[in-house]
């Protein structure tokens, strides 16, 4: 690939990034229930997608959050650790219940 396409591919990271945020935002805001699935998942990839930003702009170093050059890297695990633990108690609820762990239409 030649250079000016990398550069491009990576300067329009943070545009992309950007647009899933506010996707993802409406999203869970359209969900209209902290019980959805929907929602759940839109909250734990806004949650994936801030930390990315983060991550972006201080590689960049457009900017850093008092010191923390690592404050990406935290979010993207608090990410995995809410969709962990949301994934084991729909898990845990669906069994006790005998339901479905996502709804369905």
């Amino acid at each position: 690939m030649s250079e000016t396409a990398l550069l491009f591919l990576e300067k329009s990271t943070i545009f992309l990034l950007v647009i899933s945020l506010a996707v993802f935002s409406w999203s869970a805001l359209s969900s209209r229930s902290l019980r959805k699935f929907q929602f759940q998942m839109s909250i734990f990839v806004i949650i994936w997608v801030v930390g990315e930003i983060i991550r972006f702009l201080q590689e960049e170093k457009i900017f850093t959050i008092f010191g923390m050059g690592d404050l990406g890297t935290v979010l993207h695990t608090v990410a995995m650790i809410f969709f962990s633990l949301m994934l084991w108690i729909r898990f845990y609820y669906s069994r006790r219940s005998g339901k479905l762990m996502i709804e369905m239409k």
